[in-house]
């Protein structure tokens, strides 16, 4: 049976969209890029590649906008290697070795170009809106960042530094010894116009270590110390960076074992002994941070809701120019190119 895993190929971050779409495109053998804009059918062909090679019984790695979590990114079939990627703005990719190992899709020449020609204006004061909408959400998550920094540097204050060698040391301890390989770089979870959206289970492994600690704490350091320990043992590992902050790391794989800030149910869980008077003395500052990110993180979701409806309302300009009987006819050629 096929198994199934999600993922997001970017997040909206405090300093804006951050992607690893390169990563994706370095992973595969073969990589399909489709082009067009927003409405031609480019989520709609890529679930169609992902149910074939389901039906062949390959796993298959699907990946999420974080924009429209609805919608489809990318499209990766682990076996063979085959990967169909969206590389339309923001995240634009270009064939690295178009033809040999790269290929583009453009289903953008099934467009009646003239009657878009009539609504440009139109359009571009849709996308202007669009642009300003994101503008503002990512003001409101470098706010919800700040705070979350400021809810850090208290239980940095609190943690004692022999009490971090011990937390850094237990899961030194615990780290595979292999097998050996790559790493790499994903998005488990983002925040988008629904809210904040995560996919921890898709990283599969045979056992699971968590951090049992407070909102605010940066796991960071912690996590860095062990991915890089596995980078010097070049063991297999994938690093699951914060949708907030992709500077920070919040979850990593090590071979066959997570290494994750979520507490999961029969998971083994240590817990950080922080210096309780500290927190005591800091604890009104503490609900503060938490109080205002939560509306910061809600107002910068509303805002991405906005961006949304524009997204919409400009998509279905694009709809009403497709041609598609063209487009099936591209899509049914496509599919039986599949390997």
């Amino acid at each position: 049976m096929a198994e199934i895993r999600r993922f997001f190929p970017g997040s909206n971050t405090c300093r804006g969209f951050v992607g690893f779409f390169e990563e994706l495109r370095r992973k595969a053998k073969r990589a399909v890029i489709l082009k067009g804009g927003p409405g031609v059918g480019k989520s709609t062909l890529m679930r169609e590649v992902g149910k074939r090679f389901e039906q062949q019984g390959m796993n298959v790695n699907y990946y999420h906008c974080s924009g429209d979590p609805d919608s489809l990114d990318g499209v990766f079939a682990l076996e063979k290697g085959y990967l169909i990627l969206d590389g339309t703005a923001p995240h634009i990719v270009d064939p690295a070795c178009p033809g040999a190992r790269d290929g583009i899709l453009n289903l953008g020449v099934c467009l009646d170009e003239a009657l878009l020609t009539s609504k440009a204006d139109e359009m571009e004061a849709i996308q202007r809106e669009m642009t300003g909408c994101y503008a503002r959400a990512y003001r409101y998550l470098a706010a919800a960042n700040d705070l979350r920094e400021d809810a850090a540097a208290v239980y940095d204050a609190a943690l004692s530094d022999r009490e971090r060698c011990a937390l850094t040391a237990a899961w030194r301890a615990v780290i595979p010894a292999g097998p050996r390989g790559e790493e790499d770089h994903v998005f488990v979870q983002a925040i988008t116009w629904k809210g904040r959206i995560q996919e921890v289970d898709s990283i599969l492994a045979d056992r699971v270590f968590c951090l049992d600690a407070p909102w605010g704490f940066d796991a960071d350091r912690l996590m860095r110390a062990v991915f890089q320990q596995a980078g010097r043992d070049e063991t297999d590992r994938c690093a699951c960076h914060d949708p907030l902050n992709a500077e920070k790391l919040a979850h990593i794989r090590v071979g066959d074992t997570l290494f994750t800030t979520a507490v999961m149910m029969d998971a083994p869980t240590i817990a950080p002994q922080f210096d309780a008077d500290i927190l005591r003395r800091e604890g009104q500052r503490l609900a503060f941070d938490r109080a205002v990110y939560d509306l910061m993180i809600n107002q910068a979701t509303e805002s991405m809701a906005d961006a949304k409806r524009r997204h919409d309302a400009r998509e279905q300009y694009y709809m009403d120019a497709m041609d598609y009987e063209r487009l099936n006819v591209l899509k049914t050629e496509f599919l039986r190119s599949l390997p």
